[in-house]
C-alpha cells in the first residue's frame, strides 16, 4: 500500500514557480490549465518532480501569443515549450487534445482539440493521467493543491497497481514504446502490473518491433541504469519483451534470470532517495549494457551495441573499455598482485597502469556484478584504489619527452616504449638516473641496425 495524497504542497523552487507562473498567465488570459502527468505523480508520491508538463485549453497561436519566448517542439499535436525570460526554466504546454489512428504505431494520424477530462482518457497509465490547479482563488500558488482525477489513479497508486486508461490494448496499440513504459514504471514505483493490462502487453510483446531502435534504446536506458532495473528486467522476461528485446542474450540465458542476477548485484548498494522510492538513475548506461550483455562481451559486441543503443562516441569507448578493462584486471587480481607494496614487481606495475585508467571503477564494477566469485577482490581494489595517493598511480615523471629530445630521440614507437620503460622502473622503485638508463636502453634495442 503507497502512501498517496489527495491534497499535495508545492516544492518552494525556482522551477515550480516558473511553472505556476505559466499556469496563472493561462488563466489570467481566460484559459483553463493544469499540472499533468509526471510531475503530479511525483507530488502525490512525495517526490520532487524532474520536470513541469502544463495542459491547457490554448490552442498554440494563442500560447504564442501570450508568452513571449516560446520554442515549438510539436505544434500539429498542440506542445511547445514555454522559457522563462532569464531562459533557465522551460515548461512544456500542450493544447488538451483526443487522438485517432496511429499509423507508425507513435503518431495519430489525427488530432481534435478538446477538453482536460477527454486529454487524460488518451494518456498510457492511470497514475500519470492525474491533474493538478496550482492556484488558489486569487491566482497565487496555493498552499495545498487538490489532485484531478478522472480515471482512478489515486486509488491505483494506493493499492500498488499499475494499470492502462481505458482498454489496454488500444493504449498500446497508440503507441507500442508503452509496452516497455509499464515495466519500467511498475518497477521504479514497487507496482504490480494490472491483469488485463499484462496480458495485453504479452500479447502485443511483438509489436515492439514497430518502434525505433532510438526510442527503445532510450526507454531501455533509463529502466536499466536505474536502482530498480533487475525488477524491471524480471518484469521484461515475464511480459514475453525480453525474448523481443534481445533474441541473443534470451538464447544464451532464457527467462534471463542470470541476467537479473547480475543486475542485482550491480543495484546492490542503491539506497532509496524518500518516499520508499529510489534514484532514476544510478549508474551509466555503458555500465549498465556492459553487465547486461557480459556473457557475450566482445570488441565486436561492443561496437554493434554501441550502434544499437544509439551511444555518443565515449560512451562507445567506455563500454569497450569497460569489458577489456575487467578482463585484464580480473587476471591481474587474481595474481594478488599488491600495488601499494613497494617496490613494485611486473605485476603491481601492470596493475597500477591499469587501475589508474578512467574506466577501471567501471570495470570493477562490471566484474564485480557479473562474477560474484570476483566481488570480494574487485571491493577490495576498488577500495584501494579510491584510498591510494594519485602520486602513487600516477607520479610526477623522471624522465619526460623533452629528456628524451635532449639525448637525441625522436617522437615514435620506440620513443613511447623508452618513456613506458623510464616509468615502469620509477613505479619499481628506482631513481632518476636509473630511470633515464631504463628508457635509453630501450631506445638503443629499438634502433634500427
Amino acid at each position: 500500500m503507497h502512501d498517496v495524497a489527495t491534497h499535495v504542497h508545492l516544492p518552494a523552487t525556482d522551477a515550480c514557480r516558473a511553472a505556476c507562473e505559466v499556469v496563472a498567465t493561462l488563466v489570467r488570459e481566460g484559459h483553463s490549465a493544469y499540472f499533468v502527468g509526471g510531475c503530479v505523480r511525483d507530488l502525490v508520491l512525495g517526490c520532487e518532480p524532474k520536470d513541469w508538463d502544463v495542459a491547457t485549453s490554448a490552442h498554440p497561436p494563442e500560447v504564442r501569443r501570450v508568452f513571449r519566448h516560446v520554442v515549438e517542439v510539436g505544434v500539429a499535436f498542440g506542445v511547445l515549450r514555454v522559457r522563462t525570460p532569464d531562459g533557465r526554466h522551460e515548461v512544456e504546454v500542450a493544447t488538451f487534445r483526443a487522438e485517432a489512428g496511429y499509423t507508425d504505431g507513435r503518431r495519430p494520424d489525427l488530432v481534435r482539440f478538446t477538453d482536460a477530462r477527454e486529454d487524460v482518457l488518451r494518456r498510457d497509465f492511470t497514475l500519470n493521467g492525474l491533474l493538478l490547479d496550482p492556484l488558489d482563488p486569487t491566482g497565487r500558488p496555493a498552499r495545498t493543491c487538490e489532485v484531478v482525477d478522472f480515471v482512478g489513479g489515486l486509488d491505483d497508486l494506493r493499492n500498488g497497481c499499475l494499470r492502462a486508461i481505458g482498454e489496454p490494448a488500444a493504449r498500446f496499440g497508440d503507441d507500442a514504446l508503452r509496452l516497455l513504459r509499464a515495466p519500467r514504471f511498475a518497477a521504479r514505483f514497487g507496482l504490480r502490473i494490472d491483469a488485463a493490462t499484462a496480458h495485453a502487453i504479452a500479447a502485443l510483446a511483438s509489436t515492439l518491433e514497430r518502434v525505433s531502435a532510438e526510442r527503445v534504446a532510450a526507454e531501455v536506458g533509463l529502466l536499466l541504469r536505474a536502482p530498480t532495473a533487475p525488477g524491471g528486467v524480471a518484469l521484461l522476461a515475464d511480459l514475453g519483451l525480453g525474448a523481443v528485446l534481445w533474441p541473443e542474450l534470451w538464447t544464451h540465458d532464457g527467462g534471463l534470470e542470470q541476467t537479473v542476477a547480475r543486475l542485482q548485484r550491480l543495484h546492490a548498494h542503491t539506497a532509496p532517495t524518500g518516499a520508499g522510492l529510489v534514484a532514476e538513475c544510478s549508474v551509466s548506461l555503458a555500465l549498465a549494457v556492459a553487465v547486461l550483455w557480459w556473457p557475450l562481451r566482445s570488441a565486436a559486441a561492443a561496437q554493434r551495441l554501441a550502434r544499437q543503443w544509439r551511444m555518443a562516441r565515449a560512451e562507445g569507448a567506455e563500454l569497450a573499455a569497460t569489458w577489456a578493462g575487467a578482463d585484464a584486471l580480473d587476471d591481474l587480481l587474481r595474481r594478488e598482485a599488491d600495488p601499494v607494496r613497494q617496490p613494485l614487481d611486473d605485476d603491481g606495475v601492470a596493475a597500477v597502469r591499469q587501475l589508474r585508467q578512467a574506466w577501471a571503477d567501471a570495470a570493477l564494477r562490471a566484474l564485480a556484478a557479473a562474477d560474484p566469485t570476483a566481488q570480494d577482490r574487485a571491493l577490495r581494489w576498488r577500495t584501494l584504489r579510491a584510498a591510494t595517493p594519485p602520486d602513487l598511480w600516477r607520479p610526477l615523471p623522471f624522465v619526460t619527452g623533452d629528456v628524451l629530445a635532449r639525448h637525441g630521440a625522436a617522437p615514435g614507437p620506440a620513443f613511447k616504449a623508452a618513456l613506458e620503460a623510464a616509468e615502469r622502473a620509477q613505479l619499481r622503485g628506482a631513481e632518476p638516473q636509473q630511470c633515464l638508463e631504463a628508457a635509453l636502453r630501450e631506445l638503443a634495442q629499438r634502433a634500427p641496425t
